[in-house]
């Protein structure tokens, strides 16, 4: 019965469907890196952490 704008409408909701899984796929990754920094951080302000630690005690020797 509509005829182009069935498939205008067609197209239009596959475009949309398809934006959002890629703007959901580039969330995710940003995402996993920010997670990855962040684990990274708490790394190495645990080494920091330990060495400051380290040095403040006195040595027995």
């Amino acid at each position: 019965m509509l005829g182009n704008f069935e498939g205008l409408a067609m197209l239009t909701i596959l475009w949309t469907v398809f934006t959002a899984i890629f703007w959901m796929v580039i969330g995710w990754r940003a995402m996993r890196a920010h997670e990855k920094i962040a684990d990274s951080v708490e790394w190495l302000t645990r080494q920091n952490f330990r060495r400051e630690q380290e040095s403040n005690t006195p040595n027995e020797d």
